[in-house]
């Protein structure tokens, strides 16, 4: 008797909300139920001891109808422990319309079998997972927004594990099962491939930290730039893997081409305009001076006013050049801003 005292507290004291139920003919009735379980859906034990599971929660609008009602037909059948996952429900579970307090729980049922290997009571236990969820929700959303993601690779079973932002990054399914023989698809050569392997082994084998510069192509033929930092996992001195992060840089990439490619456009233009611009500029002004000394003696030779004319025309294309060239800076410029 004392040691079902003891037992009885124990089950009243659980800190995951936990009902025992018994399995009867077309029936799961409630036998006890602990504090954290009553916690949860604001009911008083003597108004759920003896009564049917489904005529206390006849309904659950956040998971169908057909698993609802068949969620202990599976442990039945198999005579062992079945998880239902992650499942979003309200607190407190008997409101059906509040949603002030939505929670996560991953739920499980757990089988107590009688001497005759049937099923006599199922054990109901929900483990509150909602802070974990919540950061999972955030960190793919952040993974999205920035379009980063983590990778992994297991040096001893050669497997790799990558996270959803990556696996954005790659435009891949979220059932994308990554390998070492999967992952080829996206590497734009061999050598890239090599390459990245042989700072991913230099990384291990000098226990520091890589930075890899990749160009990929992803599973709709989009090419992009990835910068991936990775570093090797050591466990007592046996690197077991290596992690890292992969960054969708082409972007930031083709950015700093624009950069560059206006950067050369404005020393074009100042090599024009101290040079080029010049030359033409002081034989003008040289002819000029020729032609009033002749004028003065009245002596005017016409191949003058051809040179001068040429001059002329020579200076005007390449003004002309210049101007056109820092339209297009200017153009570069307004459409970086948009």
């Amino acid at each position: 008797m004392e040691r079902e005292f003891e037992y009885l507290n124990f089950f009243k004291s659980m800190k995951c909300p936990s009902i025992i139920l018994k399995v009867t003919d077309n029936s799961f009735d409630v036998v006890n139920v602990n504090d954290a379980y009553l916690k949860l859906c604001a009911l008083d034990l003597g108004n759920m001891i003896g009564e049917n599971f489904f005529a206390l929660f006849p309904i659950n609008p956040y998971i169908s109808d057909d698993i609802w009602l068949n969620c202990f037909d599976s442990v039945i059948e198999q005579r062992s422990g079945v998880s239902l996952g992650i499942r979003k429900l309200v607190y407190p579970l008997n409101a059906e319309t509040t949603f002030l307090d939505v929670r996560y729980y991953e739920i499980h049922h757990t089988p107590v079998l009688n001497n005759q290997n049937k099923v006599e009571y199922i054990v109901r236990t929900l483990t509150n997972v909602t802070q974990h969820v919540i950061q999972e929700e955030l960190y793919n959303e952040s993974q999205k927004s920035v379009q980063y993601g983590n990778w992994w690779i297991n040096t001893q079973q050669q497997t790799m594990e990558l996270s959803s932002g990556f696996k954005s990054i790659l435009e891949v399914p979220s059932y994308f099962e990554p390998s070492l023989q999967s992952t080829k698809q996206f590497y734009t050569s061999e050598h890239e491939e090599i390459s990245f392997y042989r700072s991913v082994n230099k990384a291990i084998y000098e226990k520091k930290m890589f930075k890899k510069l990749l160009r990929i192509v992803t599973a709709k033929g989009n090419k992009r730039w990835l910068l991936l930092t990775g570093r090797p996992d050591i466990v007592e001195d046996i690197c077991i893997g290596v992690r890292g992060v992969a960054k969708d840089v082409s972007e930031k990439l083709a950015y700093m081409d624009k950069i560059e490619n206006q950067h050369n456009s404005l020393k074009y233009i100042a090599f024009a305009q101290s040079h080029l611009v010049r030359a033409p500029l002081a034989r003008i002004l040289a002819l000029v001076h020729h032609l009033k000394q002749r004028f003065d003696d009245g002596n005017i030779e016409p191949q003058l006013f051809d040179a001068l004319n040429h001059s002329a025309q020579e200076l005007d294309s390449i003004i002309h050049d210049i101007i056109n060239r820092t339209v297009g800076e200017k153009q570069l410029i307004v459409d970086d801003k948009e």
